[in-house]
């Protein structure tokens, strides 16, 4: 019994240790890099590959978050909460945006 459960307990589990990903949306992931440039504009890098997104990656690893953009304080706080606490967070960009600009996160229990 416990030989036939193993096939099964192998994937469901592994299936959440590649909960990682970008696709032409933006990225699931942690924040690796955090910053912001004189100008003001923040950059976020995670330890993925972000040219999987629909848009142009600023140093090919970036995406953006304009501080313009009238949401850009509460973004930023989620950012920043998502990169304290070590913890994934959902970067939705605006596609075929020439700066990856972001354009909403996510931070969900089941990440």
């Amino acid at each position: 019994m416990k030989l036939k459960l193993l096939p099964f307990m192998l994937i469901f589990f592994s299936t959440f240790s590649f909960a990682d990903e970008c696709g032409s949306w933006g990225c699931i992931s942690t924040i690796e890099t955090l910053y912001t440039n004189a100008e003001g504009v923040i950059y976020i890098g995670t330890p993925l590959d972000e040219k999987k997104a629909n848009c142009q990656p600023v140093s090919d690893v970036y995406f953006t978050l304009n501080p313009n953009a009238s949401n850009a304080s509460y973004i930023y706080s989620s950012l920043l909460s998502a990169y304290m606490a070590g913890k994934k967070i959902g970067l939705r960009i605006k596609e075929g945006h020439p700066k990856c600009e972001l354009s909403y996160v996510n931070l969900k229990s089941t990440y």
